[in-house]
């Protein structure tokens, strides 16, 4: 046998890159396999929640019953501390939502309260040198919807005097059909802690009972005309200390005087419109739609 005839044959590029090819896939199907394996292990790892039951959801301030809760299996690693476990059903039954609470959402541990959050609690945090001021207020002529609980105010009183004295270079006289009128300010800044609509109701409550609805019917309520009227102010609550009440004392008996409000800047203010920021968007633009701008 002659052997001169036979030709060496050498690996070249195409076989070390088909042999690179062939390494990486196996490396690819290794990795996806024990990327399966871990996965059906963590499908397998899951932890049971409460979820409330009813797809129409709760609405806020109900006393929650098992009827309304049920077990929901959630992978680990979606759990997190504040959701409340299944196994703890006996915490959740007999309290109250804080506000609605969504159908087939996770039940979390802060939308739970064990009693009934107290109306205008504002009053409750009150200090105890400070007192409440009811003051008629015309919506009209005072910023119209803008005025919002939380907001600052600053009033000047008008009334009849026999002639201007000379005591405070920063009060204003004007003399109209031989009387002279008197304005000074009278609270330079107050705090208005809320308003009263027609029927002396709280308008932040109104606000805050909107919230509590689910979002289509909090969209139904907003177009009423009903709750429009029932958001346009009549009275200020308004939170002074002794003086400035006892200050207004002496004007509230005297005839033929006028109340000037203006609104202060809310950089150093608590407006609810700040904590209400989409709320109150939605309420300027039905407001809009019904004036026809």
């Amino acid at each position: 046998m002659d052997l001169s005839t036979i030709k060496s044959v050498s690996p070249n590029r195409n076989t070390f890159k088909k042999i690179m090819a062939l390494l990486f896939s196996l490396a690819v199907i290794a990795d996806s396999f024990v990327v399966i394996t871990n996965a059906n292990k963590a499908a397998k790892d899951t932890v049971d929640v409460l979820r409330v039951s009813d797809s129409g959801g709760i609405p806020a301030h109900t006393v929650l019953t098992e009827k309304q809760l049920q077990k929901y299996a959630i992978i680990r690693k979606e759990y997190t501390d504040d959701m409340v476990l299944a196994e703890h059903m006996d915490e959740a039954v007999g309290k109250f939502s804080k506000y609605y609470l969504r159908g087939n959402g996770v039940l979390y541990k802060d939308q739970l309260a064990a009693e009934v959050p107290k109306k205008n609690e504002w009053l409750y945090k009150l200090d105890d040198k400070q007192e409440v001021l009811t003051l008629p207020y015309n919506f009209l002529e005072a910023g119209g919807d803008i005025l919002m609980p939380g907001d600052r105010v600053r009033i000047r009183v008008s009334y009849e005097v026999d002639k201007p004295a000379a005591s405070n270079p920063n009060d204003i006289y004007s003399v109209s059909q031989g009387k002279t009128t008197k304005t000074e300010v009278l609270f330079d800044s107050i705090v208005v802690k809320d308003m009263l609509n027609g029927n002396s109701h709280s308008i932040y409550e109104v606000y805050k009972e909107v919230l509590k609805l689910s979002e289509d019917k909090r969209q139904t309520v907003m177009k009423s005309e009903d709750f429009l009227k029932n958001i346009q102010p009549r009275a200020l609550l308004l939170e002074g200390s002794s003086d400035q009440i006892n200050y207004y004392a002496k004007f509230k008996s005297m005839e033929n005087k006028s109340l000037l409000i203006t609104i202060l800047s809310r950089s150093d203010s608590q407006a609810i419109v700040d904590q209400l920021p989409t709320l109150q968007n939605e309420v300027e633009s039905w407001i809009d739609k019904q004036n026809g701008n």
